[in-house]
This record gives C-alpha cells, structure tokens and sequence, in this order.
C-alpha cells in the first residue's frame, strides 16, 4: 500500500509530496496512540493561546486558525516564511529583486533574466551536491547538437568572451588572417549587470586581431564586400540585428553571404536573435539556429540568455573543422563555462525543446501572451489602483513597447499599458518611490504620468505590484 502526504499549496503541482509504503498489516506499526496525545494537544486552549502570544511577540500578523493538524502545520509554514523573509532579503544587499514594469526583456540594466523553475531548482541542487560533471557536459553537447545541427559545441561564461576566443583561435593559426567587419555590424554585445555591452571591433582588437572595417554606418553596398573579401584569408563577421533597420538587415545579409561564397570566405555570425523554434508568429526579429548552417556558415554564436531564455553564457556552435582551434584555447585557458551554468541551460533546453514547451518559460510566456491577456490584467490592476489618493488619473492604453536596448532597440512588441498621473508630485519623483520599495517596481517616466508595461510583468506579479504602490488596498 502507498499513502501520499501533502503539504503547502492548493496546487498540486507546487505541493510537497512524500510518499511511504506500509506493509501489510500495518496497523501495528504505527504510533496510534502519539497520534491521539497530538490531536488532543492542538485542541488546547492553553497552547492555542501560548502560540497566538509568542506570534504576537515575534511580530507575526498572521492570524492563527487552530484547526486539524494539516490546517496547523500550513500555518507554522507561513510563519517559517514570513520569519525568515528579513534575514533572506538582506542577505546581498543593494541586489533586491524586483519588478520590472519597462517592457525591456534584452538589457544590460538588468542583473540577468528569469530563469525556469526547474533550471533554478537544478542550479540551487548542484551548488549544494557533488555532481558528476562528466555525464552533464554529454549531455548538454548531444543536447544542443541535436538542437541546432552544429556539429561541434563550447560553451563560455558570455558572448563577448566566446567572439573574443574565436578571435584568438583565428589569430594564433593563420598569421595572415583578417576580419572583415561592416560597420552596421559593429554592434554592442550585451552584457548582464554591466554598464555597457561589449564592442565587437573593441573585442577583436584585444585579441589581436587584423581588422578591416567597411561600408558606413547606414549601409555596406555589394562592392564594398567583393573588394574586401579578395585577400585570401578573410572572415567576414555579421551581427544579428544589427545597426540598420528591420527592412534592410535581410538584404544586408545577403549582400555579405553571396560575397563571402564567391570569395570563397569563413563567416561568423553573432545570433543574437537565434532560437530553437520558429518564432516569425510573435512579431519579431529571430532565426531558427538549424536553419543558418544552409547559409554557409562556418561559426555561429548564439548567447544562451537570449532567446532561448537560459543562463547568460555564449553558446559557440561550428563545423569540424572550424572549432578545432577554438576548443584547444577554451581548454589550455579553462574558460568553460561554469557547471552550474551548464546545468541552468540544460535544464532550459530540456523543458523547450517543442514550441509550446518554449512558451512557458519566462522569456517564451511574456513573448507570446496574447494582448487581450494583457488588457484584462490591466483593467483589474486600474481597479484597484484607482482609488489611491496620490494618483490625480489612472488610465490604461495600448502601446508599441521596445523590448530592449542595443542590438534589440529597434525591437518593439504591442503590449497593454498603465498610465498612473501623480497628484501632488513629479513622474519622476514617484518613479524614485516605486523603486525605492521594499519590492523595487522600475517604471518609464513621461512628462506627465508613470508607465507600467505589463507585457514584461509576469501574472504573478500583479498582487506584488499593487502591496507595493498601494499598501494600504
């Protein structure tokens, strides 16, 4: 016989569940009598009044609700949380997590993106455990090979490390090597928590490589490629959006593909708008990665915190004999990335590896929530934040929101938005309030009102946002 314990959560999904097998009889061996001494105990009145005044003491507002014994230990979970709250939120001070309301998912404001709940339970087991290394980078490569049809993988701590350790395998193997680098394609690369992304043309002068930039900052005409693609030895480097508008970035690349074959030239190319699964439905830039390899493509770099909606790192993908160099530098300078890192990403591909699995991570559900979803949340958060004093108006609209900065700024999404019209202070004032809270909530500030995009606010957030611009609701 099997019996299922559950602790916590309505949801069956979110339950702590033990399971314990009896023998048959097990009659015997259980405390019987234990069991009848407990259930009189948390009948008391006595000890119900001695628990209600040492959570009075403790400063604990919970109510106490003496009741079966499931009911009681619910509540001593409550409070175990509730305890614990200060001591957890001050642990790393200055890094309070938050709500972000700007409709920004691509940016290096931002410490690094959310991560699906089975990569952070994987990354929080094997910071704890030992863990048999080995097995978890088979898997990860067999995984991604799979995925993208590369046919070699490395993965590095970030995209500005892994174009730079392309960069040194090219130098320290052809001494006449030379990158040919169009200056629309000298983008940015993001990079989480930093100030600024990483310059690509910065990126290869620290490696030392020979460098030719071409064409403008508004266009790279077919002779500029044919000209500098005649030196035997060149690679020509594109970037994933890049500087130029959405219309003609697909004619840009043509441009530098048809030039690079008939020069018989390498081409590397930052994805930065790589995915798995075909994404053209969302109303985005993006590229399925497998599909790439068909463009002659010899070395691909897709950052794992993109898209695909992993850990930050930079996933290089490649032919045989392109990585070859590549992973002799990764290994001789033990810069892969780490296994807990490794691990998040797995767990990542893992649980998307169909596109409807993709649409419940966090990158995937905010992407592709329809905005009728976003306009029914909105009209309740309107609701209640309505009737708060310090707003003089609150009102909802439908807005082309920009999902990101750099490379991604050109990247906008429709999405469902809240307009809230300060009474008696500045837009910019109450945006410093609302980002001073014990929940930090980071808006965009107008000239007259405070904007909340909810497109990058997960539904589970509304209740937080509301306790925090208005508490007393």
């Amino acid at each position: 016989m099997e019996c299922a314990c559950y602790f916590g959560s309505k949801n069956p999904s979110q339950r702590f569940q033990t399971r314990m097998r009896f023998p048959i009889p097990f009659k015997d061996l259980l405390p019987i009598e234990a069991i009848k001494q407990l259930s009189q105990l948390v009948s008391q009145p006595t000890l119900v009044n001695a628990i209600k005044e040492a959570a009075q003491k403790i400063g604990l507002k919970d109510q106490f609700q003496s009741g079966n014994i499931q009911q009681i230990l619910q509540q001593a979970g409550r409070w175990m949380e509730s305890a614990a709250e200060p001591w957890l939120r001050n642990a790393q001070p200055g890094l309070l997590p938050g709500i972000n309301a700007t409709g920004e998912f691509f940016s290096n404001r931002w410490c690094s993106h959310r991560l699906c709940a089975d990569a952070i339970t994987q990354m929080s087991h094997l910071q704890s455990h030992f863990a048999e290394t080995v097995k978890l980078d088979l898997q990860l490569r067999n995984l991604l090979i799979g995925l993208t049809s590369a046919q070699v993988v490395a993965v590095v701590p970030s995209t500005t490390l892994a174009l730079y350790v392309i960069a040194l395998a090219d130098t320290s193997s052809k001494e006449h090597a030379r990158w040919i680098l169009p200056r629309v394609d000298c983008v940015r690369l993001p990079q989480a928590g930093a100030t600024q992304g990483g310059n690509v043309r910065t990126i290869l002068d620290q490696a030392n490589a020979k460098t030719l930039e071409i064409g403008t900052n508004q266009d790279c005409m077919p002779n500029d490629f044919t000209e500098a693609l005649r030196e035997a030895g060149s690679r020509l480097l594109i970037a994933s959006p890049n500087s130029l508008p959405a219309e003609s970035r697909l004619e840009h690349r043509s441009r530098g593909l048809t030039a690079a074959k008939q020069a018989d030239a390498a081409v590397t190319e930052i994805l930065m708008d790589g995915a798995i699964h075909d994404l053209s439905g969302l109303g985005i830039t993006s590229r399925v990665i497998a599909n790439a390899w068909d463009d002659g493509i010899e070395l691909i770099i897709v950052p794992g915190d993109g898209l695909l909606g992993g850990p930050e790192c930079g996933i290089i993908l490649g032919k045989q004999n392109a990585m070859e160099n590549v992973l002799k530098i990764v290994d001789a300078l033990g810069i892969h990335a780490s296994s807990i890192t490794k691990a998040a990403l797995l767990r990542t591909l893992q649980v998307s590896e169909s596109l409807e699995q993709w649409r419940q991570l966090p990158i995937g559900a905010s992407l592709s929530t329809s905005f009728e979803n976003l306009q029914n949340r909105a009209e309740r958060l309107v609701k209640q934040l309505a009737t708060n004093p310090m707003f003089e108006r609150v009102a909802v609209s439908r807005k082309s929101c920009r999902i990101g900065a750099g490379v991604w700024s050109s990247q906008r999404m429709d999405s469902s938005t809240i307009q809230l019209f300060p009474k008696s202070t500045t837009p910019s004032a109450m945006a410093e309030l609302f980002a001073s809270g014990e929940v930090p909530v980071w808006t965009n500030v107008q000239s007259d009102h405070v904007e909340l995009v909810l497109r990058s606010i997960e539904p589970d957030e509304d209740r937080i946002l509301i306790q925090q611009i208005c508490p007393a609701t």
